[in-house]
Protein backbone atom coordinates (compact mmCIF):
# COMPACT_ATOMS: atom_id res chain seq x y z
CA UNK A 1 0.00 0.00 0.00
CA UNK A 2 1.12 3.43 -0.82
CA UNK A 3 1.79 5.81 2.16
CA UNK A 4 3.20 9.33 2.61
CA UNK A 5 5.72 11.07 4.36
CA UNK A 6 4.15 13.79 6.76
CA UNK A 7 5.69 16.57 4.83
CA UNK A 8 3.41 17.75 1.56
CA UNK A 9 5.57 20.30 0.70
CA UNK A 10 7.86 18.63 -1.76
CA UNK A 11 9.92 20.34 -4.40
CA UNK A 12 11.92 19.00 -7.40
CA UNK A 13 10.67 15.95 -7.12
CA UNK A 14 12.02 12.61 -8.35
CA UNK A 15 11.09 9.17 -8.96
CA UNK A 16 12.83 6.39 -8.06
CA UNK A 17 12.59 2.61 -9.26
CA UNK A 18 14.44 -0.63 -7.92
CA UNK A 19 13.97 -3.62 -9.73
CA UNK A 20 15.09 -6.97 -8.01
CA UNK A 21 14.67 -10.41 -8.52
CA UNK A 22 12.38 -10.32 -5.26
CA UNK A 23 10.37 -6.52 -5.36
CA UNK A 24 9.58 -3.70 -7.57
CA UNK A 25 9.64 -0.53 -5.34
CA UNK A 26 8.48 2.89 -6.65
CA UNK A 27 8.89 6.45 -4.68
CA UNK A 28 8.26 9.58 -4.55
CA UNK A 29 11.42 11.72 -3.15
CA UNK A 30 12.12 15.27 -2.97
CA UNK A 31 15.09 17.21 -3.30
CA UNK A 32 16.45 16.21 0.25
CA UNK A 33 16.14 12.87 -0.41
CA UNK A 34 13.26 12.51 1.95
CA UNK A 35 10.67 10.04 0.57
CA UNK A 36 6.72 10.83 0.10
CA UNK A 37 4.24 8.18 -1.67
CA UNK A 38 5.95 4.61 -2.00
CA UNK A 39 5.12 1.33 -2.93
CA UNK A 40 6.22 -1.98 -3.78
CA UNK A 41 5.09 -5.78 -5.09
CA UNK A 42 6.53 -8.91 -4.96
CA UNK A 43 8.30 -9.38 -8.18
CA UNK A 44 5.91 -11.47 -10.56
CA UNK A 45 7.72 -14.56 -12.94
CA UNK A 46 6.46 -13.31 -16.06
CA UNK A 47 4.84 -9.93 -17.26
CA UNK A 48 7.14 -7.84 -15.29
CA UNK A 49 7.16 -5.05 -17.39
CA UNK A 50 3.34 -4.67 -17.15
CA UNK A 51 3.47 -5.29 -13.49
CA UNK A 52 5.78 -2.50 -13.26
CA UNK A 53 3.90 -0.22 -14.84
CA UNK A 54 1.00 -0.68 -13.04
CA UNK A 55 2.90 0.20 -9.85
CA UNK A 56 4.02 3.45 -11.04
CA UNK A 57 0.64 4.64 -12.70
CA UNK A 58 -0.58 3.21 -8.81
CA UNK A 59 2.20 5.70 -7.44
CA UNK A 60 1.50 8.89 -9.58
CA UNK A 61 -2.33 8.23 -8.68
CA UNK A 62 -1.38 8.70 -4.86
CA UNK A 63 1.15 11.75 -5.57
CA UNK A 64 -0.68 15.17 -5.37
CA UNK A 65 -0.53 16.99 -8.88
CA UNK A 66 1.94 19.68 -7.91
CA UNK A 67 4.28 16.94 -6.86
CA UNK A 68 4.93 15.53 -10.54
CA UNK A 69 8.35 14.19 -11.53
CA UNK A 70 11.39 15.97 -13.24
CA UNK A 71 13.31 12.93 -13.73
CA UNK A 72 12.78 9.33 -12.27
CA UNK A 73 16.18 7.06 -11.57
CA UNK A 74 15.90 3.45 -11.76
CA UNK A 75 18.05 1.18 -10.27
CA UNK A 76 18.44 -3.07 -11.66
CA UNK A 77 20.81 -5.69 -12.74
CA UNK A 78 23.56 -3.78 -14.20
CA UNK A 79 24.98 -3.27 -16.51
CA UNK A 80 22.95 -0.82 -18.16
CA UNK A 81 22.89 -0.83 -22.09
CA UNK A 82 22.46 3.25 -22.91
CA UNK A 83 21.76 2.88 -26.44
CA UNK A 84 19.16 0.42 -25.97
CA UNK A 85 17.80 1.92 -22.71
CA UNK A 86 17.84 -1.90 -20.80
CA UNK A 87 19.50 -3.38 -18.41
CA UNK A 88 21.91 -6.15 -20.09
CA UNK A 89 23.05 -8.45 -17.31
CA UNK A 90 25.32 -11.49 -18.24
CA UNK A 91 23.48 -14.75 -18.27
CA UNK A 92 19.33 -15.57 -17.46
CA UNK A 93 17.60 -12.52 -16.31
CA UNK A 94 13.68 -11.60 -16.98
CA UNK A 95 14.63 -7.45 -17.13
CA UNK A 96 17.46 -8.39 -19.81
CA UNK A 97 16.45 -6.18 -22.74
CA UNK A 98 12.85 -4.91 -21.56
CA UNK A 99 12.75 -1.31 -23.28
CA UNK A 100 13.03 -0.24 -19.24
CA UNK A 101 13.89 4.15 -19.96
CA UNK A 102 11.50 4.51 -22.71
CA UNK A 103 8.97 3.06 -21.08
CA UNK A 104 9.38 4.83 -17.60
CA UNK A 105 9.76 7.86 -19.74
CA UNK A 106 6.19 7.33 -21.83
CA UNK A 107 4.35 6.63 -18.60
CA UNK A 108 5.98 9.67 -15.85
CA UNK A 109 6.75 12.25 -18.99
CA UNK A 110 10.48 13.04 -17.71
CA UNK A 111 13.90 11.81 -18.36
CA UNK A 112 15.16 8.57 -17.11
CA UNK A 113 18.10 7.32 -16.09
CA UNK A 114 19.08 3.76 -15.59
CA UNK A 115 22.08 2.47 -12.93
CA UNK A 116 23.13 -0.63 -11.69
CA UNK A 117 22.07 -1.62 -8.72
CA UNK A 118 25.63 -2.39 -7.32
CA UNK A 119 26.76 1.23 -8.98
CA UNK A 120 24.08 2.88 -7.03
CA UNK A 121 24.40 1.06 -3.67
CA UNK A 122 27.92 2.65 -4.11
CA UNK A 123 27.31 6.42 -4.53
CA UNK A 124 24.62 5.64 -1.37
CA UNK A 125 27.27 4.68 0.88
CA UNK A 126 29.84 7.02 0.06
CA UNK A 127 27.97 10.12 1.76
CA UNK A 128 29.75 12.69 -0.97
CA UNK A 129 33.34 10.73 -0.01
CA UNK A 130 35.51 8.33 -1.68
CA UNK A 131 34.30 4.63 -1.32
CA UNK A 132 34.36 1.30 -3.23
CA UNK A 133 31.03 -0.35 -2.50
CA UNK A 134 30.17 -4.16 -2.99
CA UNK A 135 26.83 -5.13 -3.52
CA UNK A 136 26.12 -9.15 -2.74
CA UNK A 137 22.39 -9.94 -4.07
CA UNK A 138 21.53 -12.37 -6.61
CA UNK A 139 24.58 -11.54 -8.52
CA UNK A 140 27.73 -9.65 -7.64
CA UNK A 141 27.86 -5.50 -8.59
CA UNK A 142 29.60 -2.45 -7.03
CA UNK A 143 30.70 0.89 -7.86
CA UNK A 144 33.75 3.46 -7.07
CA UNK A 145 33.07 6.75 -5.81
CA UNK A 146 35.95 9.14 -5.39
CA UNK A 147 35.31 12.60 -3.54
CA UNK A 148 31.40 12.46 -4.14
CA UNK A 149 31.63 11.42 -7.94
CA UNK A 150 30.13 8.15 -9.29
CA UNK A 151 33.31 6.69 -11.77
CA UNK A 152 31.70 5.66 -14.85
CA UNK A 153 34.89 4.53 -17.79
CA UNK A 154 33.92 4.34 -21.24
CA UNK A 155 30.81 2.34 -21.14
CA UNK A 156 29.23 3.37 -17.26
CA UNK A 157 30.72 0.09 -15.91
CA UNK A 158 33.21 1.04 -13.77
CA UNK A 159 32.55 -1.53 -10.59
CA UNK A 160 31.62 -4.51 -12.01
CA UNK A 161 33.07 -6.48 -9.80
CA UNK A 162 31.40 -9.50 -10.31
CA UNK A 163 34.41 -11.77 -12.34
CA UNK A 164 37.13 -10.24 -10.55
CA UNK A 165 39.21 -13.49 -10.47
CA UNK A 166 39.68 -14.21 -6.31
CA UNK A 167 40.39 -18.31 -6.80
CA UNK A 168 43.06 -20.14 -8.53
CA UNK A 169 40.86 -23.09 -10.43
CA UNK A 170 38.24 -21.91 -8.07
CA UNK A 171 34.33 -22.97 -9.42
CA UNK A 172 33.74 -22.47 -13.09
CA UNK A 173 31.92 -19.38 -13.73
CA UNK A 174 29.28 -18.25 -16.61
CA UNK A 175 31.64 -15.65 -17.97
CA UNK A 176 34.09 -18.83 -19.13
CA UNK A 177 36.30 -18.40 -16.54
CA UNK A 178 36.72 -20.34 -13.27
CA UNK A 179 37.04 -18.43 -9.67
CA UNK A 180 35.09 -15.32 -10.00
CA UNK A 181 33.72 -13.88 -6.85
CA UNK A 182 30.15 -13.92 -8.68
CA UNK A 183 30.70 -18.14 -7.91
CA UNK A 184 31.36 -17.42 -4.33
CA UNK A 185 29.43 -14.28 -2.85
CA UNK A 186 26.20 -14.00 -5.03
CA UNK A 187 22.97 -15.70 -4.47
CA UNK A 188 23.02 -17.47 -7.63
CA UNK A 189 26.59 -18.66 -7.57
CA UNK A 190 26.04 -19.88 -4.01
CA UNK A 191 22.69 -21.82 -4.65
CA UNK A 192 24.13 -23.29 -7.39
CA UNK A 193 26.90 -24.46 -5.56
CA UNK A 194 24.79 -26.20 -2.68
CA UNK A 195 21.73 -27.09 -4.29
CA UNK A 196 20.34 -25.33 -1.25
CA UNK A 197 18.45 -22.16 -0.63
CA UNK A 198 20.71 -19.39 0.83
CA UNK A 199 19.74 -19.58 4.15
CA UNK A 200 20.45 -23.15 4.57
CA UNK A 201 24.03 -22.77 3.56
CA UNK A 202 26.50 -24.67 5.78
CA UNK A 203 28.65 -22.36 7.74
CA UNK A 204 31.87 -23.90 6.02
CA UNK A 205 30.83 -22.24 3.10
CA UNK A 206 29.39 -18.84 4.90
CA UNK A 207 33.05 -18.73 6.02
CA UNK A 208 34.41 -19.87 2.23
CA UNK A 209 32.37 -17.00 1.16
CA UNK A 210 33.91 -14.32 3.26
CA UNK A 211 37.30 -15.06 2.54
CA UNK A 212 36.87 -14.32 -1.39
CA UNK A 213 34.98 -11.14 -0.26
CA UNK A 214 37.81 -10.31 1.88
CA UNK A 215 39.97 -11.28 -1.06
CA UNK A 216 38.34 -9.02 -3.62
CA UNK A 217 38.52 -6.01 -0.99
CA UNK A 218 42.09 -6.22 -0.54
CA UNK A 219 42.77 -6.36 -4.14
CA UNK A 220 40.44 -3.05 -4.67
CA UNK A 221 41.83 -0.86 -1.85
CA UNK A 222 45.30 -1.24 -2.85
CA UNK A 223 44.49 -0.86 -6.62
CA UNK A 224 42.31 2.07 -5.98
CA UNK A 225 44.54 3.35 -2.96
CA UNK A 226 40.37 3.94 -1.28
CA UNK A 227 40.57 2.87 2.33
CA UNK A 228 36.90 2.67 2.85
CA UNK A 229 34.74 -0.45 1.27
CA UNK A 230 31.41 -0.90 2.19
CA UNK A 231 29.45 -4.45 1.83
CA UNK A 232 25.65 -4.97 1.48
CA UNK A 233 22.49 -6.87 0.12
CA UNK A 234 20.86 -9.81 0.67
CA UNK A 235 23.76 -12.05 1.00
CA UNK A 236 25.18 -10.25 3.99
CA UNK A 237 22.23 -10.08 5.54
CA UNK A 238 21.60 -13.95 4.78
CA UNK A 239 24.84 -14.40 6.36
CA UNK A 240 25.67 -11.77 9.25
CA UNK A 241 28.30 -12.38 11.87
CA UNK A 242 29.91 -15.45 10.55
CA UNK A 243 30.29 -14.25 7.09
CA UNK A 244 31.75 -10.59 8.44
CA UNK A 245 33.80 -12.50 10.96
CA UNK A 246 35.68 -14.32 7.97
CA UNK A 247 36.17 -11.50 6.32
CA UNK A 248 37.83 -9.44 9.04
CA UNK A 249 40.13 -12.41 9.43
CA UNK A 250 40.57 -12.77 5.82
CA UNK A 251 41.94 -9.54 5.66
CA UNK A 252 44.27 -9.39 8.90
CA UNK A 253 45.86 -11.82 6.42
CA UNK A 254 45.37 -9.84 3.34
CA UNK A 255 46.40 -6.12 3.81
CA UNK A 256 50.09 -5.44 5.01
CA UNK A 257 50.62 -2.76 2.57
CA UNK A 258 51.61 0.47 4.16
CA UNK A 259 49.00 2.09 2.62
CA UNK A 260 45.87 -0.19 4.03
CA UNK A 261 46.83 0.10 7.13
CA UNK A 262 43.68 1.99 7.85
CA UNK A 263 41.51 -0.31 5.15
CA UNK A 264 37.84 0.41 6.79
CA UNK A 265 35.58 -2.32 5.17
CA UNK A 266 32.28 -2.77 7.35
CA UNK A 267 28.69 -3.63 6.24
CA UNK A 268 26.25 -0.62 5.09
CA UNK A 269 22.81 -1.51 4.53
CA UNK A 270 19.85 0.55 3.20
CA UNK A 271 16.13 0.93 2.49
CA UNK A 272 15.30 -0.37 -0.93
CA UNK A 273 14.78 2.35 -2.49
CA UNK A 274 18.38 4.33 -1.45
CA UNK A 275 20.41 3.59 -4.08
CA UNK A 276 17.90 5.19 -6.78
CA UNK A 277 17.51 7.77 -4.13
CA UNK A 278 21.25 8.54 -4.64
CA UNK A 279 21.80 8.12 -7.97
CA UNK A 280 18.68 10.83 -8.87
CA UNK A 281 19.84 13.27 -6.09
CA UNK A 282 23.35 12.90 -7.88
CA UNK A 283 21.80 13.16 -11.67
CA UNK A 284 24.46 15.62 -12.57
CA UNK A 285 27.16 13.68 -11.98
CA UNK A 286 26.51 10.44 -13.52
CA UNK A 287 25.39 9.50 -17.01
CA UNK A 288 22.90 12.19 -18.52
CA UNK A 289 19.54 11.93 -18.13
CA UNK A 290 17.54 10.75 -21.55
CA UNK A 291 14.72 10.18 -23.10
Amino acid sequence: MADAASSSEFVDVRMVVDLGERHLAVGIIDSDGNVGVRDRVVTPTKDRLPALTRLIHRVLAATPAEQRPVMCAVTGPGPVDEERGCFSPLGRNDWDGLPIRDSISDIVECPTILESTGRAYALAAAGGTSVIGLHLGDDVDGGIVVGGRLLAGERGSVGAFAHLGVEVDGRPCICGKSGCLETYASVRGIEESTGRGLVSTPTSLITQSGMMVARACASLAAMMDIHRIRIGGVVVEAFREAFIASIHSELEERSRLTHLRDLDVAVSQFHVLAGASAVALASDLVRPASL
